[in-house]
């Protein structure tokens, strides 16, 4: 059997790829990843068809807006993904809507603690900072224990938070209700304190949780 032949058979180190617009974080992870796991950096701008064979995905968020985030979320399907270069507030949001999120590096990480999320996300497990883990059980268990009392909140009590979660005023829900801004904050109000939420963007994500953005 000759040296080529050999070579045909021998495994290929596991793709990684950078969803960014940037080279120079191309090249600093690339640095990273030098004395650490066994993997190829590929780098690229748009999701191409050969991110089916990569081993994991790297979105660099600091490189899309949100919108551009989720749609390249749905774009990756069921390639595992981590998100780099996240602000906490970003990466919370987009982890509690895209729970197949497998890791998320902070602006601040240090390489070691990068090049160790890299290695555990090869390996098949995932890789959260503490914090958001926590952030994210909170949620789990405030979710689940407001099962029953999403379902004790009136139609119009679901149908305003629901309005409020997609980004609405109280003034503009009121206007597409036919509802006087007053009447809108005593319902806010009424609803907030049946679930035991601190703020409206709270309550709404509760209910948006349990009924979705249809609500009518």
């Amino acid at each position: 059997m000759n040296d080529q032949a050999v070579s045909a058979f021998q495994p290929t180190h596991p793709r990684v790829m950078l969803l960014s617009a940037s080279r120079l974080l191309h090249s600093t992870l690339r640095q990273h990843l030098h004395d650490g796991p066994d993997c190829t950096l590929v780098h690229m701008t748009a999701p191409r068809p050969e991110q089916a064979d990569a081993a994991l995905i790297l979105l660099d968020i600091a490189s899309f807006d949100r919108d551009e985030c989720i749609h390249l979320l749905r774009q990756i399907g069921d390639a595992p993904v981590a998100l780099i270069n996240a602000q906490p507030e970003q990466a919370r949001r987009l982890v509690e809507t895209h729970p197949w999120i497998r890791g998320v590096f902070y602006r601040a990480t240090p390489r070691n603690i990068f090049v160790r999320g890299v290695q555990a996300m090869l390996a098949g497990g995932d890789w959260l900072p503490r914090q958001l883990m926590e952030t994210l059980l909170c949620r789990y268990r405030q979710l689940s224990n407001s099962h029953q009392v999403i379902d004790e909140l009136t139609l119009r009590e679901k149908q305003i938070l629901a309005l409020a979660g997609q980004g609405l005023s109280n003034a503009a829900i009121g206007e597409k209700l036919h509802l006087s801004i007053h009447t809108i904050k005593s319902h806010v109000h009424n609803a907030l304190r049946k679930l035991g939420a601190s703020n409206r963007a709270q309550g709404a994500s509760l209910v948006l949780a349990h009924v979705g953005e249809a609500v009518s």
